[in-house]
């Protein structure tokens, strides 16, 4: 069963890449964001940290409900807050 923070992240934030290009899923690195945060990293980098360290372990992937995750570098990752639309991700938790 899909986690209800994850559908109400793919129902509002939209993809910014072309399905083609896609190698992430914008939601699901927003969870996965939220979740290192809830579980006490403070900043990017410490999200990326924790997401490098926990994304692959099997309670995660039963979590999403698949079984590969793809994290992107640290670099791509501060993309990716960048890009987010904030309207959208509002909208999200209202």
């Amino acid at each position: 069963m899909e986690p209800e923070l994850l559908k109400i992240l793919k129902e509002h934030i939209s993809e910014q890449a072309r399905p083609q290009g896609r190698q992430y899923s914008l939601p699901v690195i927003m969870f996965l964001s939220i979740i290192a945060i809830l579980m006490g990293a403070k900043n990017p980098i410490e999200v990326y940290k924790w997401m490098k360290a926990n994304a692959k372990r099997k309670e995660i992937k039963k979590l999403l409900g698949v079984e590969f995750i793809r994290i992107p570098g640290r670099s791509r990752l501060y993309d990716f807050f960048e890009i987010v639309d904030k309207d959208e991700l509002e909208t999200a938790f209202r």
